[in-house]
């Protein structure tokens, strides 16, 4: 307004913008934004009330979202039409700013009852946009007459672009959220079915073990059933990383996934985690995997006729690379063995998960049995 010097003004409306800038880059609440740019306004023109008008398509209508000097029940209930022959109307439906000098004196527009109500007589609307449209107006007003310059226009023009802008954006990071947390729950859900699943599966394999004679493939399905209750173990830890993780730490996760699968040892046989660096989440499934077959491989093989053993379950990253290992100290693969698995399922499985990962494996036996699995080491 040009009630006040100039050069006072002017720097007034670039604390009052770089002030709300700054904190519309960190508010997460609508309602406080919005609030925060009536404040700012009105402190940045010197005017008595200001508010912020949301065009609603759906009703044709600009709705008072936020707003400060106006009485009780006026914000978020008040709305008018986008009429032409109204201030606020016609910034809106021409984007053009409106100044109002003096209403007393006004013969184009309409004297909207809010002010009357107010008691105020000047007034200046300035349309706001954003990339989706016409967002609504942006309004100061103020309880004697006074002149809006150019200058006022501009500020007013730049503050509520940028709340209109701030609010849009916080929209839709909010509807991702949502969307996001909507997944999530989905896969949860489908997570919780597939446990579900493997455990009727292994339940039914029982049944149907224990029915069976022990020359007939009893052993086969007693080993399927053991297979099927480790993976559904294995599943728990997995379903952790189905959201938009990049990368895990793999000291806590294998020490997690050791803690779980030290239920299935041997009386005697002691599991320990050395592991350090990250994994990322497209090698996550398959190296649990790969960990869970090689651990479970030794629990059931390396100590046979032993009273106690150690299995060492390592992963580190080397140079742009990783390495993972599963050495035990038990009785060793056999000589025929060494350096080739035998054909079974658990290895051919293991190998597979190599392939995917464009990995190699190479085996040992060397005061117990080694197993490394490596890629990008040279």
């Amino acid at each position: 307004m040009e009630n006040a010097p100039l050069e006072q003004t002017l720097r007034r409306q670039l604390t009052a913008f770089a002030t709300f800038t700054t904190r519309a880059l960190g508010e997460a609440d609508i309602g406080s934004l919005m609030m925060q740019a009536c404040l700012h306004a009105r402190v940045g023109m010197g005017t008595t009330h200001a508010k912020l008008m949301e065009y609603l398509p759906d009703r044709d209508r600009l709705v008072l979202r936020a707003g400060v000097g106006w009485k009780d029940g006026y914000v978020g209930q008040y709305q008018v039409p986008p009429d032409t022959n109204t201030p606020i109307g016609y910034a809106f439906s021409f984007s053009e700013p409106v100044p109002i000098t003096d209403y007393n004196s006004e013969k184009r527009f309409h004297y909207p009852s809010i002010l009357t109500e107010h008691g105020c007589v000047a007034s200046l609307n300035v349309p706001l946009h954003t990339d989706l449209g016409n967002f609504g107006v942006l309004e100061v007003d103020n309880t004697s007459a006074c002149h809006f310059s150019k200058d006022d226009v501009n500020f007013l023009t730049g503050l509520g672009n940028t709340v209109a802008r701030a609010v849009e954006l916080r929209r839709t990071m909010n509807a991702m959220g949502a969307a996001v947390k909507e997944k999530e729950l989905l896969i949860r859900e489908m997570n919780h079915r597939i446990k579900n699943n493997l455990s009727l599966v292994a339940a039914m394999m029982s049944v149907q073990a224990r029915r069976m004679p022990e020359s007939g493939g009893r052993d086969e399905l007693v080993n399927a059933v053991a297979r099927i209750n480790n993976l559904a173990l294995v599943h728990d830890r997995l379903q952790l990383f189905t959201s938009s993780v990049t990368k895990v730490d793999a000291a806590s996760h294998f020490e997690e996934l050791c803690e779980m699968l030290r239920s299935l040892l041997p009386s005697g046989v002691a599991l320990t985690p050395k592991c350090s660096g990250w994994i990322l989440s497209d090698c996550v499934e398959s190296l649990t995997l790969i960990a869970n077959e090689l651990v479970t491989n030794a629990a059931k093989y390396a100590f046979v006729n032993r009273d106690a053993g150690e299995i060492v379950l390592g992963y580190r990253q080397e140079g742009a690379g990783w390495r993972l290992w599963v050495h035990d100290n038990g009785r060793g693969m056999v000589p025929q063995q060494e350096g080739k698995p035998a054909g079974t399922f658990g290895n051919q499985l293991v190998a597979t998960l190599v392939s995917r990962l464009n990995a190699e494996i190479k085996y040992g036996s060397e005061r117990g049995t080694k197993v490394d699995v490596f890629c990008g080491v040279t």
